[in-house]
């Protein structure tokens, strides 16, 4: 059984340990800078802490999402955004992404952009099938130097 649950401020440095391991996994594709104490770099936290989600497995944490009211990509459109959304390895490929997924946009009725950088093949796929339900309008877009897919869809 796949539930979403709201994360408490409290809960942010779980958030925190569970982005180290997703910028991990993305660096087959993508780099991400290491800081001296062995950590990857990432500064977004605060600024993606909106509706922050813990996706359960089973009550078993199998990843995170951060939703925000605003796109980054396409200059503040008012619509919700999926700044970041992770599944654990072992939860892959069972539908799991899916279920969070549609349980996510669920609780955020509106229009919704959901912006996947090129270079990241792993995630195109699965955006790409996740996503298909929706019938997402799809674009290309350049933003801060790489190249996106941009799915624009209402729920």
């Amino acid at each position: 059984m796949i539930t979403i649950v709201p994360v408490t401020t409290d809960q942010k440095p779980l958030i925190a340990n569970l982005i180290q391991l997703y910028l991990y996994d993305m660096t087959e594709s993508m780099p991400f800078p290491v800081g001296a104490d062995g950590r990857f770099e990432y500064d977004f936290l605060d600024r993606f802490w909106r509706f922050p989600y813990l996706i359960l497995s089973d009550e078993e944490i199998a990843g995170f999402a951060l939703v925000i009211d605003e796109c980054p990509l396409t200059a503040g459109a008012q619509c919700f955004f999926m700044a970041e959304f992770f599944v654990l390895k072992a939860y892959r490929r069972q539908g799991i992404g899916q279920s969070a997924l549609n349980a996510i946009t669920a609780r955020h009725n509106g229009d919704w952009h959901i912006g996947v950088p090129l270079a990241n093949q792993p995630a195109q796929a699965f955006w790409g099938r996740a996503l298909a339900p929706y019938r997402p309008e799809v674009r290309q877009i350049a933003f801060d130097g790489d190249d996106w897919r941009l799915h624009a869809f209402g729920v």
